[in-house]
Order: C-alpha cells, then structure tokens, then sequence
C-alpha cells in the first residue's frame, strides 16, 4: 500500500506538471534580426500614460449631469487625437497587461509561478530600442523592463513598495507622487546639461505608470467617490504634464502622447478573469504623427458603448493590446520588439501612405522572422520523414510574398501592399501558433494513455483488495518474463526515438510513463478477465442502467465547467437517491438529513460568484456548521457497536475533521 500510494503522489505530479509544458509553454524564441521602417519618423519622442486598473467606460461615459468625467481627455479625443479600446486578454493582470503593451506579445504563463514580477525569459520591448527611457511609478512594474533591457539606458523612478496599501483612504497620492517627481525631473534638467542633452534626444520614451486607480478600485470598487474621482486626478495630471513637456520642448510638435490601461475592473473590485470589464480598456492617441478625430455618420460594433458615451459621430478605432507596441514603434521610429505579435494599427497614423506601407512591410517581416526561427527549431528536433511542415508559408511563398508587397511599393500600390501585408502578419501568426503547438497532440496522447492506464490500474487494485468478484490464479512466470521484455523493449524504442531527435528530458518523462503503467496493467488480466465475466452476468437492464448513470454524471461534471447550475442538478440528484433505494426505510432519519444537506448545498451554485462585499460571519457560520455535524457523526459513530471503534474508517474521519478543523482557524 504504501508504494501505491508514493507511485500515485509520483503519477499525479506528473500529471499537473505536463499542463504547463504542454498548454504553457513559453511562446518566446531569440535569434531574430531587428527590423525598422527606413523612413523618418513623425515624432521625436514619446509619452506614454497607463492608468493601471481603468476600465473603458469608467473613462469614457458621462457622468449623471451629462459632464465628462476626464475633460480634458475627452477634448483630446474629440478635437486633437484618435480614440478606441485596447482589448486585453486573460489573465488581466498588471504584470501581463504591460508587457503586451510594452513588449507585444502576450505574457509567458511560466511568469505566475513568480508571481508576475520577475522575468522568466529574456525579451524585447520598446524601452529596450529606445535611445533612452525615463519611467515612474510602481517597484512591481518598471524594474522588469529596466532588468530585460540590453545597455543603461532605461531609467526607474519608484515609490516603496509599502505605498501601495490597498486598504488606505485615497490612493490617488500615489498618481501625485508620479506626477511631481516628472515635474521635478524636468525642471531640474534645465540645470543639468547632460540630462538636458539626452532628453533633446530621438527615440526617447516617456512612461508614467498610474497605480491610484487601481489601488483605488481594489478597495473602494469602481463606482465608487475614491476610483471616480482618482480618474478626475489623473485627467487633470495628464493635461499638466502634456503641457510642461510641449513648454519645454517649445512646442516643436514632435511629441506623440499615449493613454491606455494594462486591464479593467469588476464591479466588485477584482481582475484576473475575461469578463469585458476587464478586458475593455481605454485607448487614446494624440500628437506627432498622430490622426485628427474622424467624424463619422454610422458605425456598427456589436456592443452599445457609443451611444451610452455619446460618441456615434467619432470614428471609434479599436485594437489588440499587443498592437499598441508596433505603434510607438513606428511613431518615434525605434525597431519593432523582436517578440512582437502585434499588427500595426494604421488608422492612428497621420503619415503619407509610403510610411504606412514601409511600417506595414517592416511590420511583416519582424514576425516573419520570429515564424522561420520557429520553424527552424522545430525542424531541428523533429526526424527529416516525420516533419510536417507549415504548407500556406512554405520557403517559395515566402518569397513571393516579399517580392510582390516589395513590387507595390516601388509601384506606389500602397493600398496593396498594406493588404498584402496584413495577409502576410495573419499568416506568419497562424503559423507560430502552428509551430508552438506543434507536439502538443503527441504529448497529450501520451499524458491520455498513462492516465488511462493509471486510472484502470487503480480500478484493478481498489476491484483485487475490496471485493470477492475475482479469484486467486497461480502466476505463470514464462508469460510474466515475456510481458516484462515486450514493455521493456517498448520503452527503449520510445528513449531511442526521442534521443535521435533531441528532445527535452521532460519528454522521456511524460512518453516513458504509460510504459510501466501499462505494464502493472496487463499483469493484472486474469482479474481483468473475471471482472468481465461478472459484468456480462449481470441482468442487461441493469447494466445499461448503470452505464447511463456513471455517463450521465460524468456529463453533469463536465456540463458545470460552463453552467454552475448543473451542479444543481446533480445535488438534486443526489438529495432523491435515498427515495428510490432502501435507505429511507432502513435509516429514515439519516436519510432525512442526507436529503437536507444536498438541497442546501445545491442552492450554492446558483448565487453569484463572487459578492460585491465580503461576507466573513457566512462563512464562520458554515464552517462551524459543518463542524458540528461532523462532531454528531464522529459521536455516533463512537457510541454504535464495538466494531466501529477500531475500525480504520474511524480513524480516517478522525483525520478528515482534525484536519478541517485546522483549516478554519487559519
């Protein structure tokens, strides 16, 4: 027993460990050569604003007197610049948020088991192509970009780390902070000449990070007093700073100005999860090289946003988060991040269309060239007869494509060259995720058939200890010998397969695994063989019966995944079984309880899933509730006959309460 269960601990390790090697991989690959559009840029440097935890209609929608809660912004969008929503992706978190938006891509899952804060992989952003990079705001987010960046040159201004108390009155101080330290950095380059010189410089960025509202929406929740007017704060932060930097570059219009949010909020305060508010982000462009507001008649979007923030008559422009990246990229002309998936959104240029078809080319290539270092490390570790190659970008199509988009710019068919483009990018990402998920079948047949094999395997031994369905049978070591050498033999073509192949090592772990598995599995047939003579002896009603019951609780399972109410269902289910056996005439009153007990648990999936506020007394009470029942049953089962007293089930549920019983008081 004890070697099972070490073998089960060992298996289930397994198990959980191959779901990130296979589903979270790291999509990142290095070696790609940095592409720039060759033309000058509009901008010389660039701002840009992130309001951490704003949600789209928390900036955009009117207030109830028919005021804009960010005038200042909502002038900028309607009189200066281009407007949108940035769409996010799961999870909506601060540390994901930004590097898409920063880097251009989306986040590695191997970050969280450090708890997105520390770089996993090396990559690539827009401060690291930058001449220079100034940044303020939080010690959780600036250092990442300033670590993965190649030279000195990204400068970090944070506050402590104990600024960030989610439980404080008003955590607007902590966008105020930020905002006089920039006021400070520049007037005090005004005494400092190399200061001075380098923020006369090209390519350089600006990057405020405005943590308040965030903070704000954790503890007050978004329609708050605290998060609403935190959004006043930083509407009136934003006009100053834009002001001081046109001031002291003398207006010279070559400022580019970007604000946006890294993820939204619930209602409830929370983010993590899809929900649009979360993924619904605000997204405003304005200055050098930047489109005026579009006046437009109609527009249709699936959603009702427009005409709840008076907007129908603007041209709404919405993106990718990752789209964001090429975008400064190709403002203040810096090479697009090595790892960017974005697509340059070309709308919010104010640029001749020869610039938007080159930034569009250089656009194309940068990810084309993370599609053929892909497709070469595959290539590498997969045998020559069994690689299956991605057909619509073959090494020819590569080709054309670059020669005719290349063709319609020196023709001046801009327009096609940017729809070529596009075809181009939208083919090349298919094709990384083709590539990335290229052994993702093979692992997860493998993972499949040792939990196949473990599963019946558990079935065989629970089958062997605890019932009289199968009898003893003298081992036949001749056949023993020639099972044990066939799986031996099994095993070694597989390492052998893998080895010529290079393959990582935890490969051989998760491909050598139903070898064994299955071996004890086999060992096992003549129990297999009369476990199969007692079903076929059963009554064919009652085995149908049984089957449909086993499936259709398995169904309810999976059904709940999507649907909690089907949970429901299956309590109910459950509070009913008592009725149709013997049960409620052998123990009425246990029956009784049983039946009670599910009917209270099954309205359980039917509330919400999460609450505005916390509910800590419910809680409290349902776990001493539960206790106490527990308690009831523990003494019942002590006070029966003496044959319960010393029974090992006794003793488990002893361990079962203790165990609980800790956990409610921590």
């Amino acid at each position: 027993i004890p070697v099972f269960i070490l073998a089960g601990i060992l298996v289930h390790c397994v198990f959980l460990v191959s779901i990130f090697d296979i589903y979270f991989s790291s999509p990142l690959v290095h070696g790609m050569t940095p592409q720039q559009t060759p033309l000058p840029p509009p901008a010389k440097r660039l701002v840009l604003f992130v309001a951490d935890g704003l949600r789209a209609d928390s900036l955009y929608e009117l207030d109830s007197n028919g005021t804009p809660r960010a005038p200042y912004l909502r002038s900028i969008l309607e009189n200066n610049g281009s407007w949108g929503i940035s769409h996010t992706r799961v999870p909506t978190e601060s540390r994901p948020g930004h590097v898409a938006l920063i880097a251009g891509f989306y986040e590695d899952v191997s970050a969280v088991a450090k708890g997105w804060k520390e770089n996993p992989v090396e990559f690539d952003s827009v401060f690291n192509e930058s001449k220079y990079t100034w940044s303020w705001g939080s010690p959780d987010i600036l250092p990442m970009f300033a670590k993965g960046a190649t030279g000195d040159h990204v400068y970090t201004f944070c506050y402590a780390a104990e600024s960030e108390d989610f439980g404080a009155q008003d955590a607007a101080k902590l966008d105020i902070w930020v905002f006089d330290r920039v006021k400070s950095f520049f007037n005090s380059s005004r005494s400092n000449q190399t200061l001075f010189s380098a923020l006369n410089e090209e390519k350089v960025v600006l990057f405020l990070h405005l943590l308040g509202i965030d903070t704000n929406g954790h503890a007050h929740r978004p329609n708050s007093r605290e998060y609403q007017e935190n959004i006043k704060q930083v509407d009136e932060g934003v006009k100053e700073i834009a002001s001081l930097i046109d001031n002291f570059y003398g207006n010279d219009g070559k400022t580019a100005f970007i604000l946006t949010s890294d993820h939204g909020m619930t209602d409830w305060g929370s983010h993590g999860a899809g929900h649009p508010s979360e993924t619904l982000t605000p997204l405003i462009v304005w200055g050098a090289g930047v489109n005026y507001p579009q006046k437009v008649t109609s527009q249709f979007f699936e959603d009702n946003f427009l005409k709840e923030w008076k907007l129908e008559n603007l041209k709404r422009l919405d993106v990718n988060q990752a789209d964001i990246a090429p975008l400064m990229a190709s403002l203040i002309g810096v090479p697009f991040p090595l790892n960017s998936v974005g697509t340059l959104p070309l709308e919010y240029l104010n640029s001749s269309a020869l610039f938007k078809a080159e930034s569009m080319f250089t656009n194309a290539v940068q990810i084309l060239e993370q599609f053929k270092v892909k497709m070469s490390q595959k290539k590498e570790t997969t045998l020559t007869f069994l690689f299956t190659p991605f057909k619509p970008l073959s090494a020819s199509e590569q080709i054309n494509f670059l020669k005719k988009i290349r063709l319609y710019i020196q023709q001046q068919k801009y327009d096609e060259a940017v729809s070529l483009c596009k075809t181009l990018i939208s083919l090349a990402l298919e094709g990384l995720s083709y590539y990335h998920t290229y052994d993702r079948l093979f692992l997860g047949l493998s993972i499949a058939v040792g939990f196949v094999g473990w599963t019946t395997y558990v079935i065989l031994v629970i089958v062997k200890a605890h019932t009289n369905l199968t009898k003893t049978v003298p081992t036949n070591k001749k056949k023993s010998a020639v099972i044990f050498y066939g799986f031996a033999a099994a095993g070694m073509i597989i390492a052998f397969f893998l080895l010529i192949q290079t393959r990582p090592w935890t490969y051989y772990i998760y491909c050598l695994l139903p070898v064994p598995v299955w071996y004890a599995v086999v060992k096992e047939i003549p129990i297999i063989q009369d476990l199969a003579t007692n079903v076929l002896s059963l009554h064919i009603g009652q085995s149908v019966g049984f089957l449909l019951v086993c499936i259709l609780g398995v169904e309810i399972l999976v059904f709940s995944f999507f649907y909690r109410s089907a949970l429901t269902v299956g309590l109910l289910v459950f509070a009913g079984w008592p009725a149709i056996t013997q049960l409620w005439i052998q123990a009425k009153t246990k029956a009784m309880i049983w039946t009670l007990l599910c009917v209270l648990l099954a309205i359980f999936p039917l509330m919400p899933v999460v609450g505005r506020e916390p509910n800590i007394p419910l809680v409290i009470a349902a776990g001493l509730l539960t206790l106490l029942i527990s308690f009831f049953s523990l003494a019942s089962l002590c006070k029966s006959e003496n044959k319960y007293r010393d029974n090992e089930d006794l003793k488990v549920y002893f361990y079962q309460v203790s165990c609980y019983f800790s956990v409610i008081l921590n």
